[in-house]
């Protein structure tokens, strides 16, 4: 899958539309770090001409990255990432996450013991979530605000407060 099929993912994630603007230059700064961030992972294996091309995005995709306050290595994320607003965002580097994945600022997905989580497809990840250790966060699942989530969360789960407290199940969700 080339870079541009994806980053039109990630911009149809964010509610704009599948085609890239110069404008977002200007006006959608995440769209343009979900782009730079794209557009390193492609090019960070190439040799020749195409290992030039990566390290003058990755110059600028660290730039923007600190900008912005988001510290998310390349190959973390499937495509379908949409970030919510710009503020502090730490992933390790091991994490990996599915596909439309919605991220909030002050998230925290990181190590215990060298162990990352993996995260499913369609997951709402809210404000200030820590999310640590071996753990597997299910399909659908939304993880509620400043939730701390070191246990496995089953597909189409919602948790919410500090201590992460499962308020439904798929089952009784659709009640």
């Amino acid at each position: 899958m080339s870079w541009k099929t994806i980053v039109s993912q990630d911009l149809v994630s964010m509610g704009l539309p599948p085609k890239w603007r110069w404008r977002y230059h200007i006006t959608q700064r995440i769209a343009v770090f979900i782009r730079l961030l794209r557009i390193c992972e492609h090019y960070r294996s190439k040799t020749g001409l195409g290992r030039l091309i990566y390290f003058v995005y990755r110059f600028r995709f660290e730039r923007v990255s600190e900008a912005l306050g988001f510290d998310i290595p390349l190959g973390t994320f499937a495509p379908g990432l949409s970030i919510a607003h710009r503020g502090p965002i730490i992933v390790n580097g091991n994490a990996r996450v599915g596909r439309n994945c919605r991220i909030h600022p002050g998230v925290t997905i990181g190590a215990v013991r060298g162990q990352c989580p993996t995260i499913g497809d369609d997951v709402f990840i809210g404000p200030n979530v820590g999310i640590y250790g071996p753990i597997n966060v299910g399909n659908g699942a939304v993880l509620g605000p400043s939730s701390l989530i070191n246990f496995n969360v089953a597909e189409g789960q919602t948790t919410f407060g500090p201590r992460a407290v499962i308020k439904s199940t798929p089952s009784t969700a659709k009640r």
